[in-house]
């Protein structure tokens, strides 16, 4: 970030600090983004005059901290971090960044209005060295704040303000050889379609700040850089982030499928390469290892926490692929004892989630109370639509906690449209989501290919149909149908005044009827609804690939139920239905 866009703040305070034996008073400078920012609105503190230390990443050689004391007495304590600022510019088709300035920073948004007491603090070598005092007048602004678990049904989402969040995205993992220009015609495709969540790694092709040689505490400042604008921009745009810290890969000796994902010989913590793990599975039990990774989990924290749009820290992904290398037990108590760390150093309490692959769900992760959500991995299964139906129930009856399908895809070896030319898979893993009381669309991955053969028509149409819904309140959960004529399945998610409603005929669910190019019509379809309030109810019917009103009704519910006869369709059809 520029530093021409930062307010100087005076703070004439004398800090005496003790350096090379002797007693010498300093001086910290702070340099704001925001001179009154608004409640959950970030601000980035620009730090100079902090004492030089051996490697600024290592909080045992330096620190900066924050402690923020609110208006109400409350107290939040925010790590600082030091950083390196780039230029970026395209050359043919490869980003290239320019280094500029470095320093430290810190990243805070305050959570109620009123004035704020700054306290910061420096240490070298375990050293208090800095201490002093700012004051800044937050105002109340309107930003929904932080994403939640929805405390009364704990299926969905929700904001801080109480405004429910249901997911419509999909997976947007890590970028080419464009860098964050990838990001920039990404980002503008979700926004259009109303695309309000994607998923991004941190790996070795992008984002990763430790998973080579020498990265150990000597964080990749490049990738940082790239991850700082790309969570910007989403955030600009709306669209909230699950950020994946690492994958499986870094356990791996033998290339894959692909011919690589195998960086274990190359990891940081590997003994080879003057780590503290001999094997693989140290990386979860060795004391020297959980350090090394609890420093940069501090990092982690200290430049990114900040961001309102981050929706969720996830640890791993897909981490039983190595466990022939790694012990289940300990993975585990790994993932406890991190999400407890990671919980407690977080001042804005971020959700905290992993991931398996979807051959091997196993239990007493998710049931750990420090995972806030489950998730499941899709490939290669047929019938989408039931599988999400199937997988939500199932997941929320063991664990009670929100539940999305978080990567989705006909074939895991690659984009295969051969199978599913008219799209009708991708456009049944996303619109299940929404009726099946999902916490969220099914996530889809192949984001380049999508991007290239702009398929966000699928998402755009849903977010018009949802719009002005109910989706994700706490009282809405799965559909109960008393009655369906005609050859259609049915999915649904009712509260008592407010139903959504999606038919999927059944000669085009997925792998059936996935080449007909022209579907037969389906009519005299009728579906009854069991448990809603009495009285007469307003029906609107949509058409799902143009997200445009089909027709506007009236219907009558009657003893709970309520019958309900779209007109003529081909391949599926939702319903909106509200209590007049």
């Amino acid at each position: 970030m520029k530093t021409g866009g930062f307010m100087n703040l005076t703070v004439p305070f004398l800090f005496w600090i003790s350096l090379m034996g002797g007693d010498a008073s300093g001086k910290l400078e702070l340099a704001l983004s925001k001179s009154k920012p608004e409640v959950y609105e970030r601000v980035e503190i620009q730090v100079t005059g902090m004492p030089v230390a051996v490697n600024p990443f290592d909080p045992d050689a330096a620190t900066l901290d924050l402690e923020v004391i609110s208006p109400s007495g409350k107290k939040l304590e925010i790590p600082g971090f030091f950083a390196r600022d780039y230029d970026r510019k395209l050359e043919g088709q490869r980003e290239v960044l320019e280094e500029k300035s470095e320093g430290w920073r810190i990243r805070w948004m305050g959570l109620e209005p009123g004035r704020h007491t700054l306290k910061v603090m420096a240490t070298r070598d375990g050293k208090r060295l800095a201490s002093g005092e700012a004051e800044v007048e937050v105002a109340a602004g309107r930003r929904p704040g932080l994403a939640r678990v929805e405390p009364t049904g704990k299926r969905y989402f929700r904001m801080d303000d109480g405004t429910p969040l249901f997911l419509n995205g999909l997976c947007v993992c890590w970028h080419g050889s464009r860098g964050t220009y990838d990001y920039d015609d990404w980002l503008e495709g979700c926004q259009k379609a109303g695309i309000n969540y994607i998923r991004i790694w941190m790996w070795r092709h992008a984002f990763g700040i430790e998973w080579d040689r020498g990265d150990k505490v000597r964080y990749r400042m490049d990738n940082a850089w790239r991850l700082d604008r790309v969570l910007a921009e989403a955030e600009r745009r709306g669209i909230f982030v699950m950020l994946c810290f690492d994958y499986h890969g870094i356990f791996e000796v033998k290339p894959d499928y692909w011919g690589g994902n195998n960086f274990w010989p190359r990891h940081p913590y590997n003994a080879t390469n003057g780590g503290p793990c001999k094997v693989q599975n140290d990386f979860f039990t060795n004391a020297d290892a959980r350090k090394l990774y609890e420093k940069r989990l501090r990092y982690l924290v200290a430049r990114w926490s900040a961001f309102p749009n981050i929706l969720a820290w996830e640890f791993f992904n897909e981490i039983d692929n190595e466990y022939a290398y790694v012990k289940h037990e300990d993975v585990v108590a790994w993932h406890r004892d991190m999400g407890r760390h990671l919980r407690a150093i977080d001042p804005y309490r971020h959700l905290i989630s992993s991931s398996f692959t979807g051959g091997s769900e196993r239990p007493d992760l998710f049931a750990l109370p420090e995972m806030d959500f489950s998730q499941y991995h899709s490939y290669n299964e047929q019938h989408p639509a039931r599988m999400t139906a199937q997988k939500t129930a199932r997941f929320f009856e063991k664990y009670t906690k929100p539940f999305f399908v978080s990567e989705y895809g006909t074939d895991w070896r690659g984009w295969k449209p051969d199978t599913d030319p008219y799209f009708r898979a991708l456009h049944q893993a996303i619109w299940s989501g929404a009726f099946t009381g999902a916490a969220g669309t099914g996530m889809t991955w192949w984001w380049e290919n999508i991007h290239s053969a702009n398929l966000y028509h699928h998402w755009s149409a849903l977010s018009a149909f949802l719009n002005g819904t109910g989706i994700g309140r706490g009282d809405m959960g799965p559909a109960r149908f008393e009655k369906t004529e005609g050859s259609v399945l049915p999915f649904g998610v009712t509260a008592r005044d407010e139903a959504l409603v999606w038919l999927l005929d059944q000669a085009c669910d997925w792998p059936e009827g996935a080449k007909v190019a022209t579907p037969p019509e389906v009519s005299g379809v009728k579906v009854t609804l069991a448990g809603l309030e009495e009285g007469p109810w307003t029906v609107e019917w949509w058409d799902t690939l143009k997200g445009q009103r089909l027709a506007v009704s009236e219907a009558a519910a009657a003893d709970g139920l309520l019958t309900l006869a779209p007109p003529a369709f081909r391949a599926d059809i939702a319903g909106r239905f509200k209590k007049k």
